[in-house]
């Protein structure tokens, strides 16, 4: 990945590298999702536990957006690929 990679060519990649058919790219989302150790409750050790998920636009520059907006001291985020399917569930 570099600053001038696309939300749309991260999943591509992703999926071609864990050996599913990169063409099926639009079935899948890049997620900005911010979380804590333990799911907020502050307890040390906990798994960590998104709190709160953006699904990044296609054309989004996911490195860029990382560089330029941090989380609160104390939060963490990450980048995970979803199914929308599964996102338009949890949206309704």
């Amino acid at each position: 990945a570099t600053p001038r990679s696309s939300a749309r060519q991260l999943v591509r990649e992703a999926l071609e590298r864990y050996g599913l058919n990169p063409d099926d790219f639009g079935q899948f989302a890049l997620c900005d999702v911010v979380g804590r150790p333990g799911g907020g409750g502050g307890t040390a050790g906990g798994a960590w536990q998104g709190e709160h998920l953006r699904e990044v636009g296609d054309w989004e520059r996911p490195l860029v957006l990382q560089e330029l907006w941090k989380p609160k001291a104390g939060w963490s985020r990450r980048f995970e690929i979803r199914r929308r399917q599964d996102l338009e569930r949890a949206g309704d």
